[in-house]
């Protein structure tokens, strides 16, 4: 999953309106493929609530293993690969979900399930149409299962993946 075939960018899974993707479980990565150095000018500061609501501050390090081609943005599993992207993606809002705090202290999604375009959101602070970035700068790969595959490997094998990549997205105040 995280070898440079793997990964496609995210423009490329879409024909028309179709996604090309398949609907069934397993485990997948965004990725950034775009300029580097676009990535780490970002705004990659977050304040996280910890326990008992106290702020927690994190800067979003460049801390990627040297053995991935890109850095990973968010690690995820699901049932259903096509519809989990497309979750993520909502490509059907061009305009930003979120508001930023100037502060980078993180406010709830508008949505569990769109992690990616949070984060973001969160690191583009000022991008007015973050689905430009993400079609552009943002790659995707994925792991397919048989339906019969036990959810918890699914759960574990991501587990791992997170620990092991170090995603931005996947950062909360409970890892």
């Amino acid at each position: 999953m995280h070898k440079r075939e793997d990964i496609k960018r995210i423009s490329e899974f879409f024909i028309k309106s179709n996604i090309d993707l398949p609907e069934v479980p397993g485990i997948y990565a965004f990725w950034w493929v775009g300029d580097r150095q676009k990535l780490l000018d970002s705004n990659r500061k977050l304040i996280l609530s910890g326990p008992q609501k106290t702020p927690v501050s994190v800067f979003l390090d460049d801390w990627w293993p040297q053995e991935l081609n890109y850095p990973c943005l968010y690690v995820g599993k699901s049932t259903n690969i096509k519809k989990r992207f497309s979750q993520h993606i909502r490509r059907g809002s061009r305009h930003r979900l979120h508001t930023i705090e100037a502060n980078g202290r993180k406010i709830r999604p508008v949505t569990s399930s769109c992690q990616l375009r949070y984060g973001i959101e969160h690191i583009f602070r000022d991008e007015g149409n973050p689905l430009e970035v993400i079609y552009d700068e943002v790659g995707f790969s994925y792991k397919t299962y048989s339906a019969d595959n036990s959810t918890v490997e699914r759960f574990y094998e991501e587990d791992y993946l997170i620990g092991k990549w170090r995603p931005w997205f996947n950062l909360d105040s409970e890892r």
